[in-house]
């Protein structure tokens, strides 16, 4: 592995380790080093998100594009699973797209403008000097890629069923007279029983199991109402 693709790899376990300390402990502190960690990734990134904005012909707009790629490292850096490829692969593939997104928006369908694109000549020294050659040594890039679309996509629904059911369970505490008399000690709850009831999400039953009662509890309750409210039936 290049020392390139090593440096992208520290730098985006760091930008998750710091992620996960915010969302145990937030705070200002903690918000920082989430700051620094990003900064630090996009630093690194930076030679081929100008080599992939000249690629897609997007040089007269290179903040509109760093803006871009901004968006494609943050939503990489969340959905990262290093065991299905090298960060280096996967933030090339987001990057890619997010210009492409750029592209259509701004120029539209131009086809004389893509058959230029399409006729010009990469170099491969340039690509290896931008860092972008990291792509061609993994031959099942666009099939992890396209798992990793998958995951994406079950990720962002998991996220909206899970956010929708601690909304509900957070309103019907307050109707209690304990919850009515504490509403910032309802709120935490309601966060943390759905930080639990993430977790499990994508989970196996058998790792459910493994819960307290207590726990267990919540997270098959919280399952049989996102389960309902869905329209289907819990497994």
């Amino acid at each position: 592995m290049s020392a390139k693709s090593d440096a992208l790899e520290d730098a985006v376990t760091a930008l998750i380790q710091a992620r996960t300390a915010l969302e145990a402990v937030p705070g200002p502190r903690a918000r920082a080093r989430v700051d620094r960690a990003f900064a630090r990734l996009f630093a690194l990134a930076a030679p081929r998100i100008r080599y992939f904005t000249r690629s897609y012909g997007l040089a007269d707009v290179a903040e509109d594009a760093a803006q871009a790629c901004a968006i494609a490292l943050h939503r990489a850096a969340e959905r990262y699973d290093p065991a299905r490829a090298r960060f280096t692969t996967y933030v090339n593939w987001q990057i890619r797209a997010e210009l492409q997104a750029l592209r259509l928006r701004l120029h539209g369908d131009q086809r004389c403008a893509g058959r230029r694109m399409a006729g010009a000549v990469l170099s491969l020294d340039a690509l290896a000097e931008a860092g972008g050659d990291d792509g061609l040594v993994d031959p099942g890039a666009e099939a992890a890629t396209e798992r990793a679309a998958a995951d994406g996509l079950a990720s962002l629904v998991a996220d909206r069923l899970v956010a929708d059911w601690a909304a509900r369970r957070e309103k019907a505490l307050l109707r209690t007279p304990r919850g009515a008399a504490a509403p910032e000690r309802v709120a935490a709850k309601a966060h943390a029983e759905g930080a639990l009831v993430r977790r499990q999400l994508t989970h196996t039953e058998a790792l459910i199991e493994r819960l307290g009662e207590a726990d267990r509890h919540i997270v098959r309750r919280a399952f049989a109402d996102m389960a309902r409210i869905v329209g289907a039936k819990p497994h």
